[in-house]
């Protein structure tokens, strides 16, 4: 299972664009065996970063060799060296927001100088982009932590359960930044639309959980839900599901940069998602041994300090990080500055804060999405898997920071207010509230938020997108012909649930409240059940410029 997750220097994008402007202006069809599209795309990027991969490779190697390492059976160098009992052996894949540890060790090993060096601890980092090569390593002890997204770890948790290995994650990195999302044909708008599509996914990667998750999210159906994750279309990388899109094999792909953009510049296409709406669906951090944490608690809250302090170091020290990653060996300055941006790292203060909220509704959403593809998962793992004594045993040092992972900039205003409304929802819920009649209060409270909560869960996670609320009513034939009572009762009901989300944390500036009246019924109003059904909340997400 393979989990590379590293972004394209500039140069690769630009041989891709060529070659996607060949493609598809020559017309060249490339057609799906066994679900798979194979393209020359990862040949040509192979080709032009061949002769430096090997250099940074044998530089890797001769490094980890002289520090007692071991390749596995697909030839991975794991360094596990203990000469040491200050050391933490950690393994990463090729993705840049790893580079603050990376700087902070100064190198694959820990540098003299480095800031690791100074706190006293040594840090053997081994780069590995296989999950499965990773958590194997970890299992068996040869590695005491591993860089995963929380998607990731959901994946994996049964495995670990069923090794009897305890892992905790006691401090996210960082979180994807617009770099990955969703690409699809001009009339698929909404969620509701990849009913009968044909959806492209890498499997079991992260652009595979967020189609997933939007679909166990939507209001669809669960036969429906089951149809469109029965028939997804599986591809080895984001990288050919994208290939597969361009040349129309697919309606839909999971993918990342540079495919959105390239969707977006398309008349025929556009970017239906992207992690730039939602800075919480894909999240790093560092999964550690538990066992090896509990005997060593000092070494854990310095490997997290270190990297706190090198976060200043992100876009400004740009020399290590290409010197270990082959990825990086050949990329210019302003590449790895654009890599940069396609992460934002978290703070000691956005940690705390994600670990009491955000980051355990991701870990239980994205089981719910590896289980409706049929996976096994611990879900049990939430209650004890985002463990805070090592950042917190820092706060003397960093309790006075900021919170940088704050919602994205994105607001109602008079310029904008209309297009919102006007705007197809890219996903919309729906829940009956009860209000005393003739009145905008809860008639059962209790009842009510748990309703609300699940929206108020979504609105968090999907924290760029704009909220619209809508308050309706059932149809009385006793009202005034224009509706006037109705839809002033229904934009006070409509107020009523905006204030309780307001209330559990959402900004007002993301919500926009509409009275419809009793103009919008679901349901025929000619019993009871059917007009309470009608007097109802809608609730829609969705994303503008």
């Amino acid at each position: 299972m393979k989990t590379r997750r590293f972004r394209l220097t500039k140069t690769a994008k630009i041989l891709i664009m060529l070659l996607l402007i060949t493609m598809i202006g020559g017309g060249v069809y490339y057609g799906i065996s066994s679900g798979i599209i194979r393209t020359e795309t990862e040949k040509i990027n192979r080709l032009a970063s061949s002769e430096s991969q090997k250099n940074a490779e044998v530089t890797n190697l001769n490094t980890a060799t002289n520090n007692a390492s071991i390749p596995d059976k697909d030839g991975n160098i794991i360094n596990t060296n203990k000469s040491s009992t200050s050391t933490i052996n950690v393994s990463l894949d090729e993705w840049i927001g790893w580079k603050p540890i990376i700087d902070a060790n100064g190198g694959l090993s820990t540098e003299k100088g480095s800031i690791y060096d100074k706190l006293g601890i040594t840090v053997n980092i081994s780069v590995i982009n296989d999950a499965t090569q990773s958590s194997n390593a970890l299992i068996s002890g040869k590695l005491d932590a591993a860089g995963y997204t929380i998607n990731r770890v959901a994946f994996l948790s049964n495995k670990f359960k069923e090794a009897g290995n305890d892992v905790i994650m006691p401090y996210i990195t960082n979180f994807s930044n617009g770099g990955d999302g969703i690409i699809a044909k001009s009339n698929i708008t909404k969620i509701t639309d990849l009913v009968g599509a044909k959806i492209g996914v890498p499997q079991f990667s992260e652009a595979h959980s967020l189609i997933v998750w939007f679909v166990n999210q939507s209001d669809l159906s669960k036969d429906k839900k089951q149809n469109i994750i029965d028939e997804l279309i599986f591809f080895e990388t984001p990288d050919e599901a994208a290939k597969a899109f361009f040349t129309g094999s697919v309606d839909v792909a999971a993918t990342w940069e540079p495919y959105l953009t390239q969707a977006q510049n398309m008349s025929d296409a556009h970017i239906l998602f992207s992690t730039a709406s939602s800075t919480s669906l894909i999240m790093d951090g560092i999964l550690f041994n538990k066992s090896f944490a509990e005997k060593n608690p000092d070494l854990v809250t310095k490997f997290i300090d270190g990297a706190l302090q090198a976060n200043d170091m992100y876009d400004t020290e740009l020399s290590t990080i290409k010197k270990v990653m082959p990825m990086f060996a050949t990329a210019s300055d302003e590449d790895v500055k654009d890599n940069c941006s396609g992460a934002r790292l978290m703070t000691y203060t956005d940690n705390l804060s994600m670990f009491n909220g955000t980051a355990r509704t991701i870990y239980v959403g994205m089981c719910d999405v590896w289980s409706s593809i049929g996976e096994s998962v611990n879900r049990e793992l939430v209650n004890t898997l985002y463990d805070d004594t090592y950042i917190k045993a820092l706060a003397d040092k960093y309790s006075d920071q900021p919170i940088t992972k704050t919602e994205a900039m994105v607001t109602v205003n008079e310029n904008n207010r209309q297009s919102v409304l006007d705007a197809e929802a890219l996903l919309e819920k729906s829940a009956t509230v009860n209000f005393v009649i003739n009145t905008a209060k809860f008639s059962d409270s209790v009842e009510a938020t748990q309703k609300l909560n699940e929206f108020i869960e979504i609105a968090k996670v999907l924290d760029g997108t704009i909220i619209e609320i809508e308050g309706n009513t059932d149809p009385n034939p006793n009202t005034d012909p224009d509706d006037k009572a109705n839809k002033m009762l229904s934009q006070q009901r409509a107020e009523t649930v905006k204030q309780y989300f307001i209330l559990n944390g959402i900004s007002a500036d993301r919500i926009i409240s509409v009275g419809n009246g009793s103009s919008n019924p679901i349901v025929e109003n000619d019993t009871e059940e059917h007009r309470a059904m009608n007097r109802r909340t809608d609730v829609s997400f969705k994303i503008i410029e």
